[in-house]
């Protein structure tokens, strides 16, 4: 590095420590990334908490099952709690299981969906669908304000901190008098450009970082296993954004106008690609793939036989149902014992297949909706990186959407389990719970191309800008 580069880091460093305005916007910044990493965890920590509640009700429950096969019985509470636990046509629709869906640990850092989705589901063998669209997600209205993220204050707020720090690197100059005694010296103004640029380019990312690695330390280890390539990717991510909005102010900057000029016109690019864009991509995909969870609303109301004491009907529905499960036929007392629960299992699971069509429809829209929005992500590097956060922090729309296909999964194995024993009349047997049905969910194999693609993206339009603001610098020179 020559004397002259040197110089000119050294007299922006005076001029930095000088402007009280600036060093108060990186207290008041650094103030606000400290508030995004304590609200982020607070919201994740309560949802681990009510995870950790719904998990030791399941395991008490279940306890109390196993524990009344060897308990004398002593009084009506426990020969009911035995009847449920050993009695096919009570189990079916008494045992709950808890379908979660844990944050990883640096949700806290990017919220993304896991306010606006259900990240737990008590599930029984009774309709799917039901359960899966009976209960509001939270109160509208906090979901509308948003959340005061990590991944907020990066993709919002540092952009504008860039600007209100670069926008008059060169107009200032010009409009104080001293641009001709810059021109004169051996070092080309594009340099003197660059150069102040790359400081605070430095300086700004730097803090942005500092406050990340805070944020991925104080979330969780990052040189663990599962955390160390996503807090690598969050690190790269936040560096590229970063590179775009100096690379965009550059290019602003080599149009050489005055200050009023740059600012409208970093605003306005802020406004574009931060509001304009998202807002626009929102009513085209509205309109192109309109969404009414009116249709979805009679799956959430409560029916049953016509007549309980019509023993014509519950056949006719148990017939129905087998003729969709022929693999629970064959018993001798299919139609003389217990032909109430069944035909109960029976018109619940009938109204989940009635009504699969519709609900793959809906299911079907969303995942188009996605799918096309994400095609358009590269008009704006903010919204991409907003989503590559979250694919980071496990907290995007797939995550979710494969959330729910692994629980109409977990429902089948469910009905399986209770409808084999309830149609066959067997009883559950204690070493039967030994074999309970298990959530699971399977890891999304395409999550790292996702967010590595979408760093490239940041990387190509971080490089455009750049290279068309470095040689209309240049050319400006010349003249």
């Amino acid at each position: 590095m020559n004397r002259q580069i040197l110089t000119l880091i050294r007299y922006e460093w005076k001029t930095f420590v000088r402007n009280k305005f600036q060093l108060l916007l990186l207290v008041i910044t650094f103030l606000f990334g400290l508030y995004a990493i304590y609200y982020g965890q607070s919201e994740i920590n309560a949802q681990r908490e009510t995870i950790n509640a719904v998990t030791a009700l399941e395991t008490k429950e279940f306890s109390q099952y196993k524990g009344s096969f060897t308990t004398e019985m002593e009084n009506q509470t426990q020969e009911q709690t035995h009847d449920i636990a050993s009695r096919p046509e009570y189990a079916w629709y008494r045992h709950g299981y808890h379908a979660i869906l844990p944050p990883h640990d640096y949700a806290p850092l990017a919220i993304g969906q896991r306010d606006l989705f259900r990240y737990y589901y008590r599930l029984t063998g009774t309709s799917l669908h039901y359960q899966l669209f009976e209960n509001e997600l939270a109160n509208p209205v906090n979901l509308l304000a948003g959340n005061f993220d990590l991944s907020f204050l990066l993709v919002y707020l540092f952009p504008l901190l860039i600007i209100a720090f670069c926008y008059g690197l060169f107009s200032s100059e010009k409009e104080s008098g001293t641009l001709a005694l810059l021109q004169i010296q051996a070092v080309s103004i594009r340099k003197i450009m660059l150069v102040r640029l790359a400081f605070y380019f430095v300086l700004i990312t730097g803090l942005a970082i500092f406050i990340s690695l805070l944020g991925l330390c104080l979330s969780g280890n990052p040189f663990t296993e599962e955390n160390m390539l996503p807090a690598i990717a969050w690190v790269i991510g936040t560096t590229l954004y970063c590179a775009f909005w100096f690379g965009l102010l550059f290019l602003i900057i080599s149009f050489k106008k005055g200050s009023a000029f740059n600012a409208i016109s970093a605003a306005g690019c802020w406004l574009l690609l931060l509001i304009v864009v998202p807002a626009v991509l929102n009513v085209i995909v509205t309109v192109k793939y309109p969404l009414s969870s009116a249709t979805l609303a009679g799956l959430t109301r409560r029916t049953g036989l016509e007549n309980e004491d019509d023993e014509e009907e519950s056949k006719e529905v148990i017939m129905e149902f087998l003729a969709h499960m022929p693999e629970l036929t064959g018993s001798d007392s299919l139609m003389k014992n217990n032909m109430l629960p069944k035909a109960y299992a029976a018109f619940t699971t009938l109204k989940d297949i009635n009504s699969q069509q519709e609900v793959d429809h809906y299911n079907d829209k969303v995942a188009k909706r996605n799918q096309w929005t994400s095609q358009f992500l590269w008009l704006s590097p903010a919204v991409n990186m907003q989503e590559i956060l979250a694919h980071i922090t496990q907290t995007d729309l797939n995550t979710f959407l494969d959330f729910q296909n692994a629980l109409a999964d977990f429902h089948e194995e469910i009905t399986d389990f209770y409808f084999t024993r309830l149609f066959w009349d067997r009883p559950i047997l204690l070493e039967d719970y030994e074999q309970l049905p298990v959530f699971e969910m399977s890891e999304d194999l395409n999550r790292g191309n996702i967010i590595w693609f979408g760093l490239g993206k940041i990387l190509i339009a971080a490089g455009l800008v750049f290279l068309v603001g470095f040689f209309r610098m240049r050319k400006g020179v010349k003249q």
